[in-house]
């Protein structure tokens, strides 16, 4: 079987999964796939620039980050999954939800959506910083990229929140909140990112 039939075959199996009455992979693992899409796209895009411009160090840059965050979401697509295992398996064994081994377990599963909305806001900046010198021609998939990214922030940020409802530690909630309104004020920047590919494609003058 080519790369393509197996890389068909890998994200069927994982639909399958996701479709399934089982409770994992859920919406944190499929966050955390399509923020690795979005990385890949901005890799695309920027390979598709140096090919045509190699001397480009803010492309190339670009290239090396995109690639990271495609790898560490990749790796928090499996995390999630075992996160969230992991505390179903402490909510069986104890009905109370402050148990210490639930909280601790909890906690994990509220880092790792956390982690994935830092990382797909990092893949906005990277969109920001390129989109005003990557090629014409690939201007919509950073466009795309940069909407699933976005979608990304908002969607794990979102699951981190519902999560931190039921954590009692109150300084483990104060810091992740922290972290998250942070994450959400660099996912602000997206509306930007939308103006100038609206200004490069010539579609601020139909909108």
């Amino acid at each position: 079987m080519d790369t393509a039939g197996r890389a068909s075959e890998s994200v069927e199996s994982f639909l399958d999964g996701l479709a399934s009455d089982r409770p994992a992979p859920g919406g944190g693992a499929a966050g955390a796939l399509t923020g690795a899409a979005a990385a890949a796209l901005v890799g695309m895009v920027c390979r598709v620039t140096a090919r045509h411009a190699p001397s480009q160090k803010i492309i190339m840059s670009a290239i090396d980050r995109a690639d990271a965050l495609r790898v560490q979401l990749r790796k928090l697509i499996h995390d999630d999954i075992e996160a969230y295992e992991a505390f179903l398996d402490a909510r069986r064994v104890s009905s109370d939800p402050g148990e210490p081994h639930q909280q601790g377990s909890l906690q994990r599963a509220t880092l790792v959506p956390i982690e994935t909305a830092r990382a797909a806001a990092s893949v906005l900046e990277i969109c920001a910083s390129v989109v005003d010198i990557v090629r014409v021609s690939t201007v919509g998939d950073l466009a795309v990229a940069a909407a699933l990214a976005d979608a990304v922030v908002e969607a794990s940020t979102l699951t981190a929140r519902i999560n931190l409802r039921d954590i009692n530690d109150r300084h483990f909630i104060e810091k992740a909140t922290q972290g998250l309104d942070a994450v959400e004020r660099i996912a602000a920047g997206r509306r930007e990112i939308t103006r100038r590919v609206n200004a490069r494609t010539g579609l601020e003058k139909l909108v």
